[in-house]
């Protein structure tokens, strides 16, 4: 029996005399269920749709969207969804808010309920993205902890308007998501470990700085001995390991990856920017916008200033410079994956492995006060030691 017939009946039979637990057990309902229609017949009787369902959500919402806002959500997405170069999730939209002035900002959660009761939600812009070969990979420790990892990359060049070219040395925290970057003239190793010092005077140091093997991150390769640049005696003077990863494969270093993508397409190719002084006043606010307001899934949805919140942080000592050679201490960590030529490459430097250790990642652990090698598997076993040349001057 349908609802509307079953109230119908519960109603009829009270008329009738029977008691309101009777009907309740013989219809699989309440008393109280019973007595509600009832009251209700007896106030609507005279009205053909007292048995009717009624909708329990308020006549007034409080605390939802005004038009106004709404109407700026909406138009803000279609702009972005419009720019082919650019990104249109909810953080896109929140920065093209605050461009407009409005505040406060919406929360994410709010952004995307109104942009799918506009019906413009739309699926995400994803790429086939790496596909894992079964080969074990051995993850930094810590990246899951807040200052374990951070992934650093150098984006550019980038032109702004007029021709100025600029680049920006961008990081990212793996175990919160917390973003920081400083923008350079040029990609000297100097100005690069200036930048890394200026991000980590904001953020605290990492355990491990994570990098690719881009020449003005690790240094030159002279045919004598082992020259490292800038920024690895700046890793190694703070106490930070660097560590690269394995030959051309930068999604080991996704998570600063995908932040670059954001940082181009939310940021610098939604705006035009008159001079440097003006892009680091904006690029500056849109760091601080993105670890205020971005919620990741990975961290329940928590922002990094969330995750930030209450927890210390390694400091920079007073007036920190970058050191202008190698510092005789710490250690370098190199990823690499060994193939059927057996053939470890560390920048130049290579040795040939046994037969039975291919087909496999290791790590190269690089003792910079000893000046030593240490070949290490992905379950601990030490599988080549020897010695490495390192010059302590810096290239």
């Amino acid at each position: 029996m349908e609802e509307r017939a079953l109230r119908r009946e519960a109603v009829r039979r009270r008329l009738a005399g029977e008691t309101a637990a009777e009907i309740a057990a013989d219809l699989g309902r309440t008393a109280r269920w019973v007595r509600k229609w009832v009251a209700r017949h007896v106030e609507e009787g005279h009205e053909d749709g007292w048995a009717d369902g009624r909708s329990r959500a308020p006549h007034h919402s409080p605390t939802r969207t005004g038009p106004a806002l709404e109407a700026a959500i909406i138009n803000a997405r279609r702009r972005l969804v419009a720019n082919p170069r650019a990104q249109y999730g909810a953080l896109a939209v929140q920065w093209e808010l605050r461009r407009l002035g409005i505040d406060p900002i919406p929360p994410a959660r709010t952004v995307e309920r109104v942009i799918a009761r506009a019906g413009l939600s739309r699926p995400r812009r994803r790429g086939v993205g790496y596909v894992a070969k079964g080969v074990p990979y051995p993850a930094p420790a810590g990246a899951d902890q807040p200052g374990g990892v951070h992934q650093i990359d150098l984006v550019g060049p980038r032109n702004l308007h007029g021709g100025i070219a600029f680049h920006a040395v961008n990081g990212i925290d793996v175990g919160s998501h917390e973003a920081a970057n400083a923008l350079v003239a040029t990609p000297k190793p100097t100005l690069v470990a200036a930048a890394l010092v200026d991000m980590w005077g904001r953020t605290g140091t990492p355990a491990i700085a994570q990098f690719d093997n881009h020449s003005i991150l690790r240094g030159g390769i002279p045919p004598a001995a082992q020259h490292f640049g800038p920024v690895v005696a700046t890793c190694l003077q703070l106490g930070v390991v660097p560590r690269f990863i394995p030959l051309r494969e930068p999604w080991r270093n996704g998570v600063v990856e995908h932040f670059n993508d954001v940082w181009d397409k939310s940021f610098f190719r939604t705006e035009t920017f008159t001079s440097r002084a003006h892009l680091a006043q904006e690029n500056a606010a849109f760091i601080a916008f993105h670890n205020a307001h971005h919620r990741y899934s990975a961290h329940a949805g928590r922002t990094p200033d969330e995750i930030w919140a209450d927890r210390l942080r390694h400091g920079l000592p007073d007036a920190f410079a970058p050191p202008d050679r190698l510092p005789a201490k710490g250690k370098i960590e190199v990823v690499r994956y060994i193939r059927s030529n057996r053939r470890l490459d560390l920048f130049g430097h290579r040795v040939t492995l046994a037969a039975h250790d291919t087909y496999q990642y290791v790590t190269a652990v690089i003792g910079v006060r000893a000046k030593t090698l240490r070949v290490v598997t992905i379950d601990g076993e030490t599988i080549h030691t020897g010695p490495f040349p390192i010059s302590r001057q810096l290239r």
